[in-house]
């Protein structure tokens, strides 16, 4: 990853839950993004800032907090600080930013002024402006007061040197457009990574520096509880049968029932609208009993063969996401379905899971599949795909999971006691939260049930495999904090809902 890697406002949000999840506090990530900026205001102005007017002007989230920050160590370097309250002291809302206004109010150094009425748009004037009012994350066409006011007095009022922190108030991070008006900075200082917009925004911009403020590398490249919290989209309140993603979970056969059940459970407590079921004629009515939230189809044999793939296409081709393996078994007549399973998912476009039985008989075929599909291969999956026994290392699954993406053309989820996600483009995420009780049969068509849930809900194929992960270890581990090293399977599917409680209420 590179040390000005170009990152969303999405992936920043996820770095940032991550690095919580990790154990940094953000107010560490506060600290050094506010001393950064008094670092580059020093530098504009030749090394000093002793006795030298700023002001600064200050929303109530976290881009207001970094300025808080900032007023103090200017202040600390012989500067005198202003800092103008756009909102009410109680309005700021971050918790982080409300630590850092309490501490400045009762600094003497430092003058606090609540802008009780923006709407007189006083000029002001000083060496430095700081513009602390919004940051990243703004996507709207138009700026309301008194964020519109504060950027009204910024733009207007004389300065030396007028510095934006993270990317100037009124400008869309992601895509460059700003809002009429916008803040105009000399100088922006943006945060651990550049921003995709602020490159088309350098009227608004003026000099982009990126400042490391200490994100570890381990944030973004292990999942967890932010790529739950920030990657999966919310339920719209006007929510319909169906709205969640339909998907075809097509496994099963007399030995092996229960695989494809887990799977469309998984599925349905992931989010998924619907799970309709596969199966042989034989193996349809045990997996019918299992759940009444399943919808199970028969196929007309016992097994999956060319004849159920004819009968059912035109309803696969209308679903969101196609789950090819679990228990499907190991019938010559399933091995050639999955070849026309497989064209038609890359045909119609649909988004296909790849798992267990099916990857077996899929490795005979040595034939890539469509760019829309993930493979989730254990190692000795892996080492059939591959063509070689895959070591007992990390190193060892890292190369193996990104020979098969890129052999393949597909993601792949390769299952291990760190679980690599890689994509043929040669990026590569790990899931180091597992729990070894969890190694019960069943778990990893669990893991499959999510990761479709997750491509049915728009997610992208790379992080929602990724992401996949972490939810289901982080099931095992609750459910094993629950119930002790005797768990079930069934115990992760109930836990779900559990683990995105948590990803959105604890951090």
């Amino acid at each position: 990853m590179s040390d000005y890697e170009t990152l969303s406002t999405l992936e920043i949000k996820v770095a940032e839950t991550n690095t919580v999840f990790l154990g940094l506090p953000l107010i560490y990530l506060m600290e050094n993004a506010g001393r950064s900026v008094a670092d580059v205001v020093e530098d504009k102005l030749g090394g000093s800032v002793k006795g030298k007017h700023v002001i600064v002007f200050a929303g109530k989230g976290g881009n207001a907090g970094d300025g808080f920050v900032a007023a103090r160590h200017l202040a600390s370097r012989g500067a005198g600080v202003t800092v103008l309250l756009y909102y009410p002291p109680e309005s700021v809302s971050h918790g982080d930013a409300k630590f850092n206004l309490d501490l400045i109010s009762r600094l003497d150094s430092i003058h606090v002024s609540l802008v009780k009425d923006y709407c007189e748009r006083k000029q002001v004037s000083g060496d430095v402006f700081i513009d602390a009012l919004l940051g990243i994350g703004f996507t709207g066409k138009k700026l309301r007061n008194p964020v519109k006011a504060a950027v009204e007095q910024f733009n207007e009022g004389k300065a030396l040197l007028k510095v934006a922190i993270d990317a100037p108030t009124g400008v869309n991070s992601d895509t460059g457009e700003a809002a009429d008006p916008a803040a105009t900075a000399d100088v922006t200082v943006t945060m651990q990574y550049m921003k995709p917009g602020l490159g088309k925004a350098v009227k608004y911009t003026g000099d982009v520096v990126v400042a490391k403020i200490g994100i570890p590398r381990e944030a973004r490249l292990y999942a967890g509880p932010g790529d739950v919290k920030h990657r999966i989209p919310s339920e719209p309140v006007d929510t319909h049968e169906g709205m969640g993603g339909r998907i075809a979970f097509i496994g099963g056969s007399e030995l092996y029932t229960g695989a494809p059940a887990l799977s469309g459970l998984a599925a349905l407590r992931t989010g998924a609208g619907l799970a309709f079921i596969y199966t042989g004629n034989r193996s349809s009515s045990i997996i019918a009993g299992f759940d009444p939230d399943l919808i199970v189809r028969s196929c007309p044999k016992d097994c999956l063969d060319l004849e159920c793939v004819e009968v059912y296409r035109e309803e696969w081709s209308k679903m969101e996401a196609i789950v090819l393996g679990p228990g499907l078994g190991s019938h010559h007549e399933t091995a050639q379905a999955i070849s026309g399973i497989v064209e038609l998912a890359g045909e119609k476009d649909i988004p296909l899971v790849l798992d267990a039985d099916g990857l077996k008989a899929f490795a005979k075929l040595d034939r890539k599949v469509s760019s829309k599909s993930i493979l989730t291969p254990n190692r000795g999956e892996a080492s059939l795909l591959l063509g070689r026994n895959v070591g007992g290392e990390l190193g060892d699954w890292v190369q193996a999971a990104l020979d098969i993406a890129g052999k393949y053309g597909s993601t792949v989820l390769l299952k291990a006691p760190v679980d690599v996600i890689a994509s043929p483009e040669g990026r590569y995420r790990l899931n180091r939260v597992h729990h070894e009780a969890t190694s019960v049969g069943g778990a990893g068509d669990v893991l499959t049930g999510i990761t479709a849930a997750l491509v049915s809900r728009g997610v992208d194929l790379f992080n929602a495999a990724a992401t996949a992960a972490y939810i289901n270890g982080r099931a095992g581990v609750m459910a094993v904090e629950l119930y002790g090293d005797g768990i079930m399977t069934k115990d992760l599917v109930h836990l779900i809902p559990e683990v995105f409680k948590e990803a959105r209420g604890k951090y």
